[in-house]
């Protein structure tokens, strides 16, 4: 009887092996190796973003947070007085001088550039230390009222994590160098996954960021797991509900908005190129200056402040500070006239370039989001078309040109309104304005595939010296 299911159990194993062959083989080892990884990576990201979202969002006033008005902790204090619009960005970024000048080695690099450099330079893990200086830094300049994102610091926090999980198994699954560039890119899938709640998005993203010309396809299958863990360990808290919504009754497009999506394209790859070369010229500006780095933070955050106080003054609200993610919804509500759109548009430009052209902690992809979709509802409004459908297809634009991601950007239509309505316009436009914009690119880390240095060799985690 043993014999015959030894003999049973042997054909199975063969034609197993005949009909997947790699289940017991190198692929098996390999997914194995990323699962003990990533599960746990994806988790703990999924987790401190979740914290970093629940604090920033509570500071900021009233519709600045995500939140509906006079929830915000500062929200008060805010519509006491108009001073405060630029007392709290000011004080936020002045603040993340002084902890930035006191606890961090590289004050001026954090978010998404310092992820993207450890993936190119070979530079060994982030560190646990100064990761934490750079999270507590977001909290200060975002919740504070930056015009910044909160996925930098979610890549930032995902890429230190990664770190961790790479020396923390490096002995135990034979871990090689190597492979700590593609823990870092799983790192920023799932600060990105969870961040948006847009796993998708993430796991595009993480694999687009290092190259203006290609992708990153090592990194593919240990994104997915981190991404998905990190989505699932956010919503179970947050829910799933995307972060925007489309207006009652949009949902369709027109063969000319097609057309008009190319042109849409070709005028936001032009800004961008614009807006690239002027931040990258602020930046160079500010790591130039001879004052110190508590000094260079506060002339950012009194030319911040002032642009907060100057909005708070024509609009009576909070519409210059924090991430921006209601004036999105806003642009694609259609909620707002074309005075409006073109002096936000302009004013949040200034306040985001220098947020973090002076050395602010946070992320740009949101930013870039917010210019697209505004951009996209004032051309709307000028054409006579259909705010819902361009605002989708400028914040698709102003991304793939702004960060070389044109995937990443048509992914995060669909993964942030729930909807794939207009998907298509959104790859036309992303397409046409990634052409359009060249190599021009918001991150002075990212490199076209020719310029990125050969990997270091694989080495067993035994190797002396390593």
């Amino acid at each position: 009887m043993r014999t015959g299911v030894r003999r049973m159990s042997s054909k199975y194993r063969r034609f197993l092996s005949r009909l997947l062959p790699d289940t017991t083989g190198r692929f098996r080892e390999y997914s194995r190796k990323w699962l003990i990884v990533c599960v746990p990576l994806g988790l703990l990201t999924g987790l401190l973003v979740l914290a970093l979202n629940e604090v920033v969002v509570r500071l900021l006033p009233g519709q600045a947070g995500g939140l509906q008005p006079g929830q915000g902790l500062t929200t008060d204090a805010f519509n006491a007085s108009p001073a405060v619009a630029f007392a709290l960005p000011f004080a936020g970024l002045l603040l993340a001088g002084i902890v930035l000048w006191r606890f961090a080695s590289r004050p001026l690099l954090s978010g998404t550039e310092e992820v993207v450099e450890h993936y190119h330079q070979d530079e060994g893990p982030m560190g646990v230390r100064e990761g934490a200086v750079k999270y507590l830094c977001a909290v200060l300049t975002v919740g504070l009222g930056g015009a910044a994102g909160l996925e930098g610091p979610s890549i930032n926090a995902g890429g230190v994590v990664g770190s961790w999980m790479w020396a923390r198994f490096r002995s135990t699954l034979g871990l090689a160098r190597d492979d700590l560039r593609i823990i870092l890119l799983a790192g920023a899938s799932a600060g990105i996954a969870a961040v948006f709640k847009a796993p998708l998005t993430g796991i595009v993203f993480a694999i687009e960021v290092p190259y203006k010309d290609d992708i990153a396809k090592k990194a593919f299958l240990p994104s997915i797991i981190s991404g998905v863990t990190s989505y699932a360990t956010f919503v179970s808290v947050e829910g799933p509900r995307p972060l925007f919504s489309f207006a009652a009754g949009a949902g369709s497009f027109t063969a000319l908005d097609l057309a008009l999506s190319a042109l849409l394209g070709l005028l936001i790859g032009l800004v961008a190129v614009w807006f690239s070369r002027a931040y990258s010229a602020l930046r160079a500006g500010f790591a130039s200056m001879s004052g110190h780095v508590v000094v260079r933070l506060a002339v950012g955050g009194a030319v911040v402040g002032a642009v907060a106080l100057l909005v708070d003054l024509l609009y009576s609200g909070p519409f210059a500070l924090g991430p921006g993610y209601e004036l999105v919804q806003g642009a694609l509500s259609g909620s707002y006239a074309v005075q409006f759109l073109a002096v936000i548009l302009l004013l949040r430009m200034v306040s985001t370039a220098f947020t973090l052209g002076s050395g602010g902690v946070g992320g740009m992809f949101v930013p870039l989001v917010v210019f697209g979709s505004l951009t996209g509802s004032l051309f709307a409004l000028l054409f006579g078309q259909s705010e819902a459908v361009f605002a989708c297809v400028g914040l698709a634009a102003f991304m793939s040109a702004g960060y070389k991601t044109p995937l990443a950007a048509v992914t995060f239509v669909g993964d942030t309104t729930g909807s794939v309505s207009y998907l298509i316009p959104a790859m036309i436009g992303s397409a046409v304005a990634y052409v359009t914009s060249g190599s021009a690119s918001v991150s002075d880390e990212q490199k076209l595939w020719e310029e990125s240095p050969a990997p270091p060799p694989v080495k067993a985690a035994s190797t002396p010296g390593q």
